[in-house]
């Protein structure tokens, strides 16, 4: 029995070294095996050869940040957002200190219309990639879109910053987060489309940037909304249409703007928008659009 039962912790032992000696020679195998596939890849021109590469790589090298970032970017390339998002996540989770891969997050909470979250990913990235000006910029621009939102007073330095951006606008997403637009929450005396203090500084810095060297030949279309507080939805038309033409009379009189700049719209409460998780979305159906009418 004695016997038999050492036999047994023997045979064990055995194994446990065997597997121990296939970790140490097959885990580095692997890893050079990786790298030699990434090598080829990197060298291969054809683009579908190249995304049959990297769909059989990333089953192979599952757990190489590199394949899971360039993986993740040819799902963004095909717009397929969420599942490019969980490759980017991976990749940052494997390699913290991969800026790119943090600059794809970005992206795509950026074309989701994830505002905090593309706001958090830049900073990240613009941390590890203090030179790479697109992430920088980007960063940029959404900081003074989260601001207009927020209700804050926005430069006419920072108002030029989005305006002069000439990216297509994405109208596909609650949060308007690409291209030269603002969604403005402007402050007005309740139920009525006079300025408060607040608001008169945020109109004014609209005027001043709209006589900016760099906007002074653009066309704007300024467009109001309203929510669903104002007892009836005639009213709250009929609020949002006075507070788009007090706008425009404003900028008119005040600041010289030819009236031609100027297209207005008013919507009242048609337009209610569903902000998901963004901080502070409650007030947020109150807003004027500002947008460049690219031509």
């Amino acid at each position: 029995m004695f016997l038999h039962y050492t036999v047994m912790i023997k045979k064990i032992w055995h194994i446990i070294f065997v597997l121990f000696i296939c970790i140490c020679v097959v885990t580095p195998s692997m890893a050079a095996d990786c790298q030699s596939k990434k090598k080829a890849l990197k060298l291969e021109r054809d683009l579908k050869k190249k995304r049959k590469m990297l769909a059989m790589l990333i089953v192979e090298c599952p757990d190489d940040a590199m394949v899971n970032y360039k993986y993740a970017l040819s799902l963004e390339r095909f717009r397929k957002y969420d599942k490019a998002l969980s490759y980017y996540q991976k990749a940052v989770s494997l390699n913290p200190k991969m800026g790119k891969a943090y600059i794809g997050v970005g992206d795509v909470y950026m074309y989701q219309g994830g505002l905090d979250e593309a706001i958090d990913a830049y900073r990240r990235a613009v941390q590890l990639m203090p030179d790479d000006r697109r992430s920088a910029s980007r960063l940029g621009r959404l900081e003074v879109k989260r601001k207009a939102l927020d209700g804050g007073v926005v430069s006419v330095g920072e108002l030029v910053k989005v305006m002069d951006h000439r990216g297509k606008i994405s109208s596909n997403m609650p949060l308007l987060l690409t291209g030269p637009v603002l969604q403005y929450k402007i402050a007005f005396v309740k139920d009525s489309s006079q300025l408060l203090p607040t608001g008169i500084r945020q109109l004014a810095a609209i005027g001043q940037a709209m006589q900016n060297d760099a906007l002074k030949f653009v066309r704007f279309e300024i467009a109001t909304y309203a929510d669903s507080s104002y007892g009836s939805s005639k009213a709250a038309v009929e609020l949002s249409k006075s507070r788009a033409q007090m706008i425009k009379d404003q900028l008119v009189s005040n600041f010289m703007i030819n009236p031609s700049r100027i297209d207005v719209l008013w919507y009242g409460d048609s337009q209610p928008l569903d902000f998901g998780n963004y901080t502070g979305a409650s007030s947020l159906n109150n807003r004027v659009e500002f947008k460049r009418l690219l031509e």
